[in-house]
C-alpha cells in the first residue's frame, strides 16, 4: 500500500512539473528561448582569430565572419559564417587559440 502511494505521488509531482502548474493551481509558461545568437565577449581575441583562420583555411574561403561565441574554460565554441550566405561552421578552440575541431553545421547530404 505504501509503495502505491509513493508511486502515485511521484506521478502527480511529475505531471505538475511537466505541465507548468504551480502549487497554488495557477499555471506558468516556461520562458521562451532566445532566437538571438549568443555573442559572449569573454571568448578571448586569440581564440576568435584562430577560429576565423581555421575555418577560412578549411573552406578555402576568406569571406568569414563570427556569428556566435560561447565561452567555456575548457574549449570555447565559435560559430563562423562562410561566404555570402554565411554557411555555419563550428569551431572548438582553447582560450589560448589552439583549435581542437572545425566542423560544418550545414546539411551536406546532397553533396
Amino acid at each position: 500500500m505504501k509503495t502505491y502511494l509513493v508511486t502515485t505521488s511521484m506521478i502527480c509531482i511529475t505531471a505538475a512539473v511537466l505541465s507548468g502548474c504551480t502549487s497554488d493551481g495557477s499555471s506558468q509558461m516556461p520562458p521562451m528561448a532566445s532566437t538571438q545568437p549568443l555573442m559572449d565577449e569573454s571568448v578571448p581575441p586569440a581564440a576568435r582569430s584562430a577560429c576565423l583562420a581555421a575555418v577560412s583555411n578549411t573552406t578555402n574561403n576568406g569571406d568569414v565572419q563570427i556569428t556566435e561565441m560561447i565561452f567555456s574554460e575548457a574549449n570555447s565554441q565559435v560559430t563562423v559564417g562562410v561566404g555570402p550566405t554565411r554557411a555555419p561552421w563550428r569551431c572548438l578552440v582553447s582560450n589560448s587559440g589552439v583549435v581542437a575541431n572545425v566542423m560544418s553545421l550545414t546539411n551536406e547530404g546532397s553533396l
